[in-house]
């Protein structure tokens, strides 16, 4: 039964999650089972049922004629040289957050090096330089990240390009293990540096090779890290979320079906007057030492509304 059931999930991927799919997809479940059933009093061995009930049903295009369903593939669809376009922009984004990141490490270990060889004023100098150009590149590259995400939010991704994204992803995956593995080895290794120099008193000349090992370590890490991830937007759903606090209306309907225009506005007007109803009462009774507990509780509210809402 579970191979039918799998097998009926996959002829209606392509498909929004609308009343009508649904009613349509449970009555080729039912009429598969019944013939599944049906093949199994004649005689039929499990195997041989599921692979009778499944050859002479057909396509999904002469089932929907069958049935006289009207709904149609969903379009708006992400093409491949969109998806590859956006992995490419978002590899770029994600070196130059890394180094970003690693940049601030480095300026960390810049710092350090002050008064090493009377060059105080030059690493000082040096540490802002750093400091400025990677903070701006975080930033820069941040932003770029959610300007990408934005371009494909709630556009449908086709089953070819979920499959196309799950093999670049498991391509990419010995990349993803190996650039982890060095990243943690030198973050680990980065005490090395100090206990080289210590053996000939001079600890404090491997405090900034301690931070150069940190920067390149977090670096791989943070670099491989985001590369392996980007492919999963393309993966685990079927409409392309930007961002997973604010869903589109095409990702809020397949998440939740008929309960989606009710999280929608739950989502939308719950939280103002939450806010609205905090500020009034702590202005009224001027018990600011309280009040706080109204946003506890209306987190825990908020929990069971959603969780109310989706079981509908």
């Amino acid at each position: 039964m579970d191979t039918i059931k799998n097998y009926v999930e996959t002829l209606f991927l392509e498909f929004p999650n609308t009343e009508e799919v649904q009613r349509a997809k449970q009555e080729i479940l039912t009429i598969m089972e019944d013939h599944y059933l049906a093949l199994l009093d004649e005689g039929k061995s499990e195997h041989e049922a599921i692979g009778q009930a499944i050859s002479e049903f057909g396509s999904i295009d002469e089932l929907r004629e069958e049935l006289g369903i009207s709904f149609q593939k969903e379009k708006n669809g992400i093409d491949e040289d969109e998806m590859y376009q956006y992995l490419i922009a978002q590899k770029q984004g994600a070196k130059g957050l890394s180094l970003g990141i690693s940049g601030c490490l480095l300026a960390v270990g810049i710092l350090t090096s002050l008064g090493i060889g009377g060059i105080a004023i030059m690493a000082l100098l040096l540490f802002f330089i750093v400091l400025a150009i990677s903070i701006g590149a975080i930033i820069y590259n941040g932003m770029q990240f959610s300007k990408n995400n934005e371009l494909l939010n709630d556009r449908f991704i086709p089953v070819d390009l979920n499959k196309e994204a799950q093999r670049l992803k498991q391509g990419y995956q010995k990349s993803f293990q190996v650039s982890l593995v060095i990243g943690i080895c030198l973050c680990i290794l980065s005490v090395s540096p100090i206990l080289f120099f210590k053996m000939f008193t001079y600890a404090r000349y491997g405090v900034p090779v301690m931070f150069l090992f940190l920067a390149v370590g977090v670096f791989l890490i943070i670099y491989g890290g985001i590369n392996y991830s980007i492919f999963d937007k393309f993966i685990k759903e079927k409409y392309f979320i930007a961002d997973e606090d604010i869903l589109g209306p095409n990702a809020l309907q397949e998440k939740y079906g008929d309960a989606a225009q009710a999280r929608y506005l739950l989502g939308r007007i719950y939280w103002p007057i939450v806010v609205m109803i905090y500020l009034g009462w702590s202005f009224l009774t001027n018990l600011w030492g309280s009040s706080w507990l109204i946003l506890v509780m209306a987190g825990l509210l908020y929990s069971i509304l959603q969780a109310v809402i989706t079981k509908k």
